[in-house]
């Protein structure tokens, strides 16, 4: 299964990973083209939507945060771990063994002091 992941921009990370990485905007646009001019305070040229608009080598939108800033965004492989949650006898936690499906991880759990089960991915 694969997960979308998003981290912040890094003009360096980008430039030599471009297979890798999609460029798009904290609201979530998509940048079509980028282009670092490298001589000024806004290197960056970026079109969103059609229009040009110009960001400093870390992302930001017109050197101040708002909701246009850069930010990458790449898909990476997850592998399903789910685990059984329980109460202790002394009324601390505990997880059963990893599970690869959902299903065999409540096939195997034990009804007492059981919580619930739940998804190693959905915790990162």
């Amino acid at each position: 299964m694969k997960q979308t992941k998003t981290i912040p921009f890094d003009w360096d990370l980008y430039n030599n990973n471009r297979d890798k990485y999609k460029v798009v905007t904290r609201c979530g646009d998509e940048v079509t083209q980028l282009i670092n001019f490298e001589c000024t305070e806004l290197p960056l040229r970026c079109v969103i939507d059609g229009e040009i608009h110009s960001f400093g080598v870390d992302g930001k939108y017109l050197s101040y945060s708002n909701g246009f800033d850069l930010l990458l965004q790449y898909e990476e492989e997850v592998v399903e771990s789910w685990v059984n949650l329980y109460y202790n006898n002394e009324g601390g936690l505990f997880t059963s063994v990893t599970h690869d499906t959902c299903k065999e991880a409540k096939k195997s759990a034990n009804t007492v002091n059981y919580i619930k089960t739940i998804n190693l991915n959905d915790l990162v």
